[in-house]
């Protein structure tokens, strides 16, 4: 497909990308059969390859239509956020937010990532990855150079927010009614615990909500 039909996706397209997602994400890339997909949506196999070239294809179209914006959208708001622990605020806070709106979302990542290796996705995904992990590691970055920040790396920090986040990110969006649990609260109480420590008495309390 090309570029300029792919700016203007139709009804069509966002029903294999919702149908596929659905798939992705309960079953596993590798368990996940075009004939499903296509069964899914109720086109024809034409049809889908209309839309992509094949089955990581669509996997690949899957994940930028719901990362893309996403990650445009977080850059813009870390750009106009001063202060370490507010841009930290709106990193966390996005990614509940964005997880709570479509736990399939992060079902489908969190799998294929950590499940078993798909090789031709492995580039790919690293690749995603990368996007938004570098965004918090020049947060980092910059909060150390600037001084609010002491002591280790922009990587390391960066690696151990993203791991605070992401698991409780997995963990909740995987519960019901996660948009309940994964509250700006909760991630606001995270930053403060990651920036505080868990002893210091300068911390809003992690606590998930109870289900409602």
């Amino acid at each position: 497909m090309n570029a300029s039909a792919e700016s203007t996706r139709n009804e069509t397209e966002e029903r294999l990308l919702d149908a596929a997602l659905t798939l992705f994400a309960s079953k596993g890339f590798a368990a996940t059969s075009v004939r499903e997909i296509i069964e899914a949506t109720g086109v024809t196999r034409p049809v889908l390859y209309y839309y992509c070239d094949s089955k990581q294809d669509l996997f690949e179209r899957v994940v930028r239509w719901k990362h893309d914006d996403a990650y445009k959208e977080l850059d813009a708001t870390i750009s106009a956020t001063r202060g370490v622990a507010n841009r930290l605020q709106a990193i966390i806070r996005g990614t509940f937010a964005f997880c709570a709106a479509d736990p399939r979302v992060p079902q489908l990542m969190f799998q294929t990532s950590f499940g078993p290796v798909v090789s031709e996705l492995a580039e790919f995904l690293q690749a995603i990855a990368e996007i938004r992990f570098g965004i918090v590691a020049n947060v980092m970055l910059e909060a150390i150079d600037s001084g609010e920040l002491h002591g280790g790396d922009a990587h390391s920090l960066a690696l151990l927010f993203c791991s605070i986040m992401d698991h409780h990110a997995n963990a909740l969006s995987r519960m019901p009614n996660p948009e309940h649990k994964l509250t700006p609260e909760l991630a606001d109480a995270l930053v403060d615990a990651f920036l505080y420590g868990v002893s210091t008495g300068r911390r809003k309390t992690p606590q998930i909500p109870e289900t409602l």
